[in-house]
């Protein structure tokens, strides 16, 4: 009898599309090689992928994190989850008022930070620290994510990427060594996009968003003795590079996502990465906080995924999935 494989999945920034876009990869995995990514040994979220592990980490199963983007009936289990969420948030939850920005830096110590260690701050760490802080508070996401978990954090291995801003280095919350925090207040710092959402103080330190360390943050995951690890990456590409500003993001992301996916691999892990094609990118649009693509996005990329899942040099990658 051999040992049931380790899986990681690791759940990248996006906004609200990255949101769309993970139930759509999730619920193709779970209906083509009936994986349900409630079983992962350790699920790593940053920002709008902080925001999907926290509802799987509570038990809502890829069916209905895809069937809550769609507008779908809910099971009576995931339906029963909502329900606390929904009831809080009822009325709006209202967090501190929003401040006028300074126009000042957030963080502009950041500088010297970098200067000190030039190859462990990223540029997208030393950007937040300059920009001026966001203004939008926070509160609602902190509060629904808490709803889910009275005890704090999710008893299954989760881990929630966040930046300092004082040193522009990334925080795991959750992983061994961690700054303690609660599960809300952890997702809420992984999204708290620089210069739009205000950033979150937990122990007396500011944090902002993960993403402006990795959009993924798939290198944490390299010493974790993973069999597997899938990767959803809303921000990166698949297929041939599309023309238009907003690809050279996404270029770079893909570019970084690669390095990071070779480290994994050299530790002996596979990596499986799922990125949006350019039929995908077209249904996404441009803006990835528009609420009204989420539905069109979550379709498209499960019809997308299950096609790529189908094909056999993928599907040879993840028979570690349908192993019991």
């Amino acid at each position: 009898m051999t040992d049931r494989p380790r899986i990681g999945l690791v759940l990248g920034a996006g906004g609200v599309a990255g949101v769309a876009f993970h139930s759509g990869v999730l619920a193709a995995l779970e209906e083509s090689l009936g994986w349900d990514a409630r079983q992962a040994a350790l699920v790593v979220g940053t920002s709008a992928g902080s925001v999907t592990a926290s509802g799987l980490r509570a038990g809502l199963g890829p069916s209905d994190l895809f069937a809550r983007t769609t507008g779908a009936p809910l099971s009576a289990p995931g339906a029963a989850i909502m329900a606390r969420v929904d009831a809080l948030l009822a009325p709006p939850v209202v967090g501190e008022a929003p401040r006028i920005p300074s126009g000042l830096p957030a963080a502009p110590g950041i500088l010297l930070a970098a200067g000190r260690r030039p190859l462990r701050v990223r540029p997208g760490s030393v950007v937040a620290g300059l920009m001026p802080p966001g203004v939008v508070p926070t509160a609602s996401i902190a509060a629904a994510v808490d709803a889910l978990y009275p005890g704090g954090w999710p008893e299954a291995p989760t881990w929630v990427c966040a930046v300092r801003l004082d040193s522009g280095r990334l925080t795991v919350f959750g992983r061994p060594g961690a700054p303690p925090a609660g599960m809300g207040e952890a997702v809420a710092s992984s999204c708290a996009i620089p210069g739009f959402f205000a950033p979150v103080d937990i122990g007396g330190v500011r944090y902002v968003d993960g993403g402006a360390h990795s959009l993924t943050n798939l290198a944490t995951v390299r010493d974790e003795d993973l069999d597997l690890v899938v990767v959803s990456a809303p921000m990166s590409r698949a297929g041939t590079r599309q023309p238009g500003l907003g690809m050279v993001a996404r270029e770079l992301s893909r570019l970084q996502l690669s390095a990071e996916a070779r480290r994994v691999r050299d530790h002996g892990g596979e990596v499986v990465i799922f990125a949006p094609s350019g039929e995908d990118l077209r249904v996404m649009g441009g803006n990835p906080m528009d609420r009204s693509r989420q539905e069109p996005i979550a379709r498209q990329a499960r019809e997308s995924m299950l096609r790529r899942i189908e094909r056999p040099d993928v599907a040879l990658r993840l028979h570690l999935l349908g192993g019991d």
